[in-house]
């Protein structure tokens, strides 16, 4: 009743969602949901993302709403997606690999991504992080020494290696300096990351090719001798200092950092990297759980086939000629949302 019979495929979607809205609008419309904590709406345009196969990119919504948004809000939460994630990973890999869309109509993704939505949706929301920007003044030798703080060059040498750059040995010192116990200092261990970062750019701009040591980080091969490592081993060396609580938290950043990871990923989701550090140099109670109240999962996951029943009314028959339009008005967004509306009605989820 609520299985989703489509002629279209995978390449359909590349721009619009299951009911044809633009994925960007989709988008706006599904992280203003998250934030708001308005899940009725959150599990529809969650709904449909799924129905059109795209995964990775709601997977994406999710990790920019829980580094930007979130973060230090809920501690543990990283650990409850990474396991999320490994639970979606199991799924696709018994049997969906060859055919994603399919995924649409198995029960257990549905449950889960609904279960996604509510813990995000009902987590506390954080400020984003004071990210400054860095220029070419940064580079200059005379106008660098007034950032350095660290008192010694000890700091980073843990995670520093023989095949490293040199170039960059004072801003992984000064970053580790900056997230230990005895310093603290989200803002400086944020702009020396930038640093770093905006080192790579300038050095692939000149075509000059800066490789580091390889470390075993889950990625393929290629991408192991990137510097993004260095500072995850500089987060990682500290984490070890503090305890398995925080080790394990920041593996788990670490994992969802790593997800179908490829050259860009560095920069789309560096917020990941900040969230691992403010776990190092801020405050928060890891004693807060994940989600306070796990009745309302519950019964947002025993109702979600009714948001997918209403999805359904958008097929595409594989026996019905169709005038495909990639185009999505405001009138129609606007049914949409009024839809959504009378959904609530029927789902029983008290809002927050």
């Amino acid at each position: 009743m609520n299985e989703i019979v489509d002629r279209r495929n995978i390449k359909d979607f590349k721009t619009i969602t299951f009911s044809k809205y633009k994925k960007s609008d989709a988008k706006k419309e599904l992280v203003k949901s998250l934030l708001s904590g308005k899940l009725e709406d959150a599990s529809y345009w969650s709904a449909e993302f799924i129905s059109a196969g795209q995964f990775l990119y709601l997977w994406e919504i999710f990790i920019l709403v829980i580094s930007k948004n979130i973060h230090i809000g809920n501690p543990k939460l990283p650990i409850y997606l990474d396991m999320r994630i490994n639970a979606f990973k199991d799924i696709l890999n018994g049997g969906y690999s060859n055919n994603i869309l399919k995924m649409r109509n198995n029960e257990k993704i549905r449950k889960l991504f609904a279960e996604v939505c509510c813990v995000i949706c009902y987590s506390k929301k954080k400020n984003s992080y004071d990210v400054p920007k860095i220029s070419e003044s940064d580079f200059d030798f005379f106008y660098l020494t007034n950032k350095l703080s660290a008192k010694n060059k000890k700091h980073g040498r843990q995670s520093f290696k023989n095949e490293d750059p040199s170039e960059i040995f004072v801003a992984i010192n000064e970053l580790a300096w900056n997230i230990s116990n005895k310093n603290k200092d989200t803002y400086k261990a944020i702009y020396w990351v930038e640093w770093i970062l905006e080192y790579h750019k300038i050095c692939k701009k000149k075509k000059i090719q800066k490789i580091c040591a390889r470390r075993q980080y889950p990625v393929e091969g290629k991408f192991q001798k990137e510097m993004v490592w260095i500072i995850w081993d500089v987060i990682l060396v500290e984490s070890k200092k503090r305890g398995d609580g925080l080790l394990k938290i920041n593996t788990s950043l670490l994992n969802i950092f790593c997800l179908k990871y490829q050259e860009s990923i560095k920069f789309k989701r560096k917020l990941i990297i900040y969230y691992a550090l403010s776990m190092l140099t801020e405050n928060y109670d890891l004693k807060l759980p994940v989600l306070k109240n796990v009745e309302i999962a519950e019964k947002i996951k025993s109702k979600i086939n009714i948001i997918y029943k209403e999805i359904k009314k958008s097929e595409e028959k594989p026996a019905t000629d169709y005038l495909f339009n990639n185009s999505i008005n405001n009138g129609n967004l606007e049914k949409t949302i009024d839809k959504i509306d009378k959904l609530n009605t029927m789902t029983f989820i008290p809002r927050n």
